[in-house]
């Protein structure tokens, strides 16, 4: 499959994902008014559309149950990146239980509402996305139509912790050879300068190319510590210093590698940073 056919099926999986919630939410309402001027009462409208509900909250967290071992799987966590392959692979078990077991919710919830239509790709899609996004995303759904969810649903974004940070250092190998580890150490007493120096709270990179970016999304970078997620430190006053430890290559030809010692930041990170380094060595 060529870069540019590849790019093209990837930005409209992202812009369905976009305009999943308005495409379904907004059906739904005419759909209420709809079956207003038909004559069918609120409460039978908003009790149908609620069971609806609680049973796509049921088969999406049966769904995101099911494949959790395979997400926890220490094969699938050394080579992919979790978050971007788990995306894809919840929609294509959704479509496959969507069309397997005719499970077109998004169909029968507009139907339920008044709507007129038989199912279709669309459809089948929307409601496959649906389930992909797991129980949380079906309690935006309560929420979004005003309903009361049946429970509260694990936060769907992790992010860290109110007194912590998440750190991460890439490293793109230039001259560097053999293994390059990274230090992550609190400095005692650190320098008036290194307290005065505002916390970081995250990084800007040059940006590279599209294929890099994509690669660095679906698999874990072996060149990145972690592979992906990040490394916990304290955020607030707590002074850090980041260091890059290993050999290079010599300036001279045919002299053994030379060791090196590369500072990749000092200073304090502000609360629920999450800062990814990257370094030229």
């Amino acid at each position: 499959m060529g870069r540019s056919r590849l790019f093209r099926i990837l930005s409209w999986g992202l812009l369905g994902l976009l305009l999943a919630p308005p495409l379904i939410i907004l059906p739904l309402l005419t759909g209420r008014a709809l079956a207003q001027d038909a004559g069918v009462g609120p409460a039978v409208l908003v009790s149908g559309l609620a069971n609806e509900l609680v049973g796509l909250f049921v088969v999406a967290t049966i769904l995101e149950s099911a494949l959790a071992t395979l997400f926890n799987w220490r094969l699938y966590r050394e080579f992919f990146n979790g978050k971007a392959v788990k995306t894809i692979i919840m929609v294509a078990f959704g479509y496959a239980i969507v069309t397997l077991f005719n499970y077109d919710v998004v169909y029968r919830i507009i139907a339920s509402a008044g709507g007129e239509g038989s199912q279709g790709p669309l459809s089948r899609f929307l409601s496959a996305m649906v389930l992909a996004g797991g129980s949380a995303a079906v309690y935006q759904l309560f929420k979004a139509l005003g309903l009361r969810p049946p429970v509260e649903p694990s936060e769907a974004r992790p992010q860290p912790p109110q007194d912590k940070a998440w750190v991460s250092v890439r490293i793109i190998r230039k001259a560097a050879v053999g293994d390059v580890s990274i230090h992550v150490d609190t400095v005692a007493d650190p320098a008036e300068e290194l307290r005065a120096k505002p916390a970081i709270v995250g990084v800007i990179g040059a940006g590279s190319a599209i294929g890099t970016r994509l690669k660095a999304l679906f698999f874990a970078d072996v060149t990145r510590f972690p592979t992906y997620g990040g490394h916990a430190v304290e955020a607030g006053e707590q002074v850090y210093r980041i260091v890059a430890l290993g050999h290079r290559r010599s300036d001279n030809a045919g002299d053994p590698p030379v060791p090196f010692s590369r500072e990749i930041y000092a200073g304090r990170f502000a609360r629920r940073a999450i800062v990814d380094f990257v370094q030229s060595i």
